[in-house]
C-alpha cells in the first residue's frame, strides 16, 4: 500500500483545508487558521484573529482572499490578504511534510490608490499611529489543561518573567494550567495541550515586535469556556515606522514583518506497545572508569562471570545506547583509530546478540577536534559576539566541549559525517542530545542575531538548523530501519519533534529528586512531558539515583503510571528491575489494550488518595500500576477495583493471589506494584 503524502490542500470557494497524518489547518477567509483538527477533534474555540487599534480606535479587519501556490518542495502554501481602515495585512503560510507551519506576516499602511496617486481623486491621508496589533488563539479549555514552555531558552535567560506557579522552581516551565492562565517574557515558543491533542507556536526572534510591558509579551488568559493566548506582536508604534507614522506621506512606510510558526499536536498516531525499546544506556551519570569495550567484555556484578554483553542479553536488552566517551573527541564525525576499533567491536559483539547499538552524539564541538582551531569560534553558541565563557563541561581524555549553535555551517558538516559513521560501522541509529533546548545566540559569524534601529545586537533562535539536522538524520535512519532519538532537555521543540522515534526527558528536574527536595510526584510535569499520546512519540525517562533519597524504583513508580518508563544506567540491581517490568508488559497484549490513566475516571478507588492507578484494559483483563506519589506516605492502602466488575487480582510478578475485587498493601512513598486483574 502506497504511504499518503502530505501535506493534502484542498481548495473550495469557501475555504482552503491543508492536511497533514493526524491534523487539519482550515483557512476561511483568514490569513491565519479558522479552525484547528487534531486526531478529529476541533482544538479552537474560534477562528485565530487579529486585534489591532490604531489613532486610539479598533481596527476591523475584512474577510480576507486566500491564494493557494502551487505544491512545492513538499510543502502547501497559501498567501492571503486582508484590509482593516488604515493597515493591510499580509501573510503566506507554508506548511511542510509533517505538519509544521512557517508563517510570514506584515503589516503596513494601505498606501493610495492610483487615481489618488495622480490626483483624479483625493487624496485620503490616515495617521498610522498603532496602538495594539496582537494575535489571539482562543483554545478549548479541554484542550488547554496543560502547558509547555521551553526550558532556560529565552533572551531573559533564566529569568524570564513568568506569572504561573509552577510545582517546584525547576518545573515551572510545563505543567499543569494555572487556573486564571499565565503571562511570561518574549519566548522562544509555546504551547497549550492536554495529554491527547494541542497547538503551539514557535518564534525565531522578537524583531520588529515591540511590547509595552516585558513581563506580558504572552498572556494565557481564562475566559468563561476558553484560554486566550494573547501575543503582542505591537503595544505601540513600530520602531520601522517612528514619527513618521503621523506624519501625511506614511502612506509609503514599508511593511513590518515578523515571522514565526505553527504546529498542532500530535504529531502523528502513538505506537500501541510502549516499551518496545528495552534500552540500556552505559555511562550516563553512573559513570564508568574503564573503556565500554572493557566494561562489557568482563563480569560486570560482583560474585558472576556473566560478562557484560551476556548480562544485556539475559536481561531482554535489545537496544544499548553507548554515551559520549565511545568517542574520544566529543561529539565528533571525525573518529579516532581507537575510537573505529572500539566502536567495530562493541556493534560486533552486540548483533550476534540481537541487540541494536545507538551512538550518543551531543551538541558540542570539542576543543580536541581538528575543526576547532579553524572554526570552532564560528561554530559556536555565544550569548555575546565576543563570548569567551560559553559551556564548562569537560571529559576525559583531557579536553573541552563547547555547545554549537546550528544555524551555523557546523550542521552541514555533521549531517554528512554522521551519516559515513552511522554507515561504516553499521549502528543502528543515533542519538542527540540537548540540540532541542535552543538557546538565544548572538554570534553574528554565522548570521545569529539582528541588530536593532539604535545599534544595539539582540539574540535569534535558530529553529531551522535544528529542523535541519533532525529532519536529515531522521530520514537518512528510517531509511535503514533506525533509531533517531533525542534528549529533549526540557523543551520538546515544535519545529522539529517530528523527526524522532523515540525521546529522553527527565533530566530537567533530577535536581530536586536527588536532593529530597521534591515531596509529591509533579503530576501536571508528568502529564505535560510523558503522556506520549499528546505528541505520538514515545517519551522515555531519565532517571539519576541517589538511594535511599531517590531510587530507581521510585522513578519506575512515577513513569508508569504515565504510560513511560525509565532508562536504566546502571547494568546491576536497576537493569534487573527493569528486566521484570519489560517480562511483565510483554507477557500482556499491550497493543490490543485501552489505556486508561488514573486521571481519566478509571473506576478504581483507593483508601489513600496519595496512591493513584492506572492501567491497561484487555478483553477480561487488566495490567495495573498502583503507585505511591508521595515520598511521605507510609500506611496501609486499600485498593478497590470492584466498580469495574468482580474480578481476582494477582500480583503480576510473583503470580501470587493478592485478593477479591480489592487488595491492601503498606505503602512507604514512591513504591509501586504491577498487578494483573482477571475479571
Amino acid at each position: 500500500m502506497n504511504k499518503i503524502k502530505y501535506p493534502i490542500m484542498e481548495e473550495n470557494e469557501e475555504k482552503v483545508i491543508i492536511k497533514s497524518e493526524c491534523r487539519e489547518y482550515v483557512f476561511e477567509n483568514s490569513v491565519l487558521p479558522t479552525s484547528i483538527i487534531a486526531k478529529g477533534q476541533e482544538i479552537l474555540n474560534g477562528p485565530i484573529r487579529l486585534v489591532c487599534a490604531a489613532n486610539g480606535e479598533e481596527e476591523i479587519f475584512e474577510p480576507a482572499q486566500t491564494f493557494p501556490l502551487d505544491y512545492i518542495e513538499d510543502a502547501c502554501t497559501i498567501a492571503a490578504t486582508t484590509q482593516s481602515k488604515v493597515f493591510f495585512v499580509n501573510t503566506n503560510t507554508r506548511v511542510e511534510d509533517d505538519g509544521c507551519a512557517f508563517v510570514d506576516l506584515g503589516i503596513m499602511p494601505r498606501g493610495l490608490t492610483v487615481p489618488q496617486m495622480y490626483g483624479i481623486e483625493p487624496r485620503v491621508y490616515h495617521k498610522r499611529v498603532v496602538n495594539k496589533f496582537w494575535i489571539e488563539v482562543p483554545f478549548k479549555k479541554e484542550f488547554s489543561t496543560l502547558y509547555q514552555l521551553p526550558s532556560r531558552a529565552t533572551i531573559y535567560g533564566d529569568n524570564i518573567p513568568f506569572t504561573g506557579e509552577g510545582e517546584v522552581k525547576q518545573l515551572s516551565w510545563s505543567g499543569a494550567m494555572p487556573e486564571k492562565g499565565f503571562t511570561t517574557g518574549f519566548l522562544s515558543q509555546i504551547l497549550l495541550c492536554n495529554e491527547k491533542a494541542g497547538f503551539g507556536l514557535f518564534f525565531y526572534s522578537d524583531e520588529n515586535w515591540k511590547y509595552e510591558d516585558e513581563t506580558k509579551v504572552f498572556e494565557v488568559i481564562e475566559n468563561g469556556d476558553e484560554y486566550i493566548l494573547r501575543i503582542h506582536l505591537l503595544d505601540g508604534v513600530p520602531d520601522a515606522w517612528g514619527k513618521a507614522a503621523e506624519e501625511n506621506w506614511s502612506s509609503i512606510l514599508n511593511p513590518v514583518q515578523f515571522r514565526f510558526g505553527f504546529c498542532a499536536l500530535p504529531y502523528r498516531e502513538l505506537e500501541p506497545a510502549p516499551f518496545k525499546e528495552k534500552a540500556f544506556h552505559v555511562d550516563c551519570f553512573k559513570k564508568l572508569d574503564n573503556d565500554y569495550e572493557e566494561f562489557f567484555a568482563n563480569p560486570v556484578v560482583e560474585g558472576s562471570d556473566e560478562i557484560g554483553f551476556d548480562r544485556l542479553k539475559r536481561l531482554g536488552v535489545n537496544v544499548l545506547y553507548i554515551h559520549e566517551k565511545w568517542n574520544d573527541m566529543q561529539n565528533s564525525p571525525i573518529l579516532t583509530r581507537k575510537t573505529k576499533a572500539r566502536a567495530k567491536f562493541i556493534v560486533e559483539e552486540c548483533h550476534k546478540r540481537g541487540i541494536k547499538v545507538i551512538p550518543y552524539f551531543g551538541y558540542e564541538i570539542s576543543s580536541l577536534s581538528p575543526l576547532y582551531g579553524k572554526y570552532g569560534e564560528a561554530f559556536m553558541y555565544k550569548k555575546h559576539p565576543n563570548d569567551n565563557a560559553t559551556n564548562p563541561w569537560n571529559r576525559w581524555p583531557s579536553q573541552r566541549a563547547l555547545r554549537v549553535c546550528h544555524e551555523s555551517d557546523w550542521t552541514d558538516f555533521f549531517i554528512e559525517g554522521a551519516k559515513k559513521v552511522i554507515e561504516e560501522f553499521d549502528f543502528d541509529g543515533i542519538y542527540i542530545d540537548t540540540a532541542m533546548r535552543l538557546l538565544p545566540c548572538k554570534n553574528t559569524r554565522h548570521g545569529c542575531g539582528y541588530t536593532d534601529l539604535n545599534g544595539n545586537l539582540h539574540p535569534t533562535f535558530g529553529h531551522d538548523g535544528v529542523r535541519k539536522l533532525f529532519r536529515e538524520l531522521y530520514k537518512f535512519v528510517k531509511a535503514r530501519g533506525g533509531i533517531f532519538n533525542n534528549h529533549a532537555a526540557g523543551t520538546m521543540l515544535l519545529s522539529s519533534l517530528n523527526y524522532c522515534t523515540s525521546i529522553w526527558e527527565g533530566e530537567s528536574f533530577q535536581g530536586p529528586l536527588l536532593h529530597g527536595q521534591l515531596s509529591k510526584m509533579p503530576e501536571g510535569y508528568l502529564r505535560m512531558m510523558f503522556s506520549s499520546e499528546n505528541y505520538g512519540i514515545p517519551v522515555y525517562s531519565l532517571c539519576y539515583s541517589n538511594d535511599p533519597v531517590w531510587t530507581y524504583g521510585n522513578a519506575i513508580a512515577t513513569q508508569l503510571l504515565h504510560n513511560s518508563m525509565p532508562k536504566p544506567v546502571d547494568i546491576g540491581a536497576p537493569l534487573e528491575e527493569t528486566s521484570k517490568v519489560w517480562r511483565i508488559y510483554d507477557s500482556f497484549p499491550i497493543a490490543e489494550s485501552k489505556w486508561c490513566p488514573y486521571y481519566t475516571e478509571n473506576g478504581v478507588k483507593t483508601s489513600d488518595e496519595r496512591v493513584k492507578v492506572s492501567y491497561y484494559e484487555a478483553e477480561n483483563e487488566l495490567l495495573a500500576v498502583v503507585s505511591g506519589c508521595e515520598a511521605n506516605i507510609k500506611s496501609d492502602v486499600t485498593v478497590d477495583f470492584a466498580s469495574l466488575g468482580a474480578c481476582e487480582i494477582i500480583d503480576a510478578d510473583s503470580g501470587e493471589t493478592l485478593g477479591k475485587n480489592s487488595f491492601t498493601r503498606h505503602f512507604d512513598g514512591f513504591e509501586y506494584i504491577l498487578v494483573k486483574v482477571k475479571q
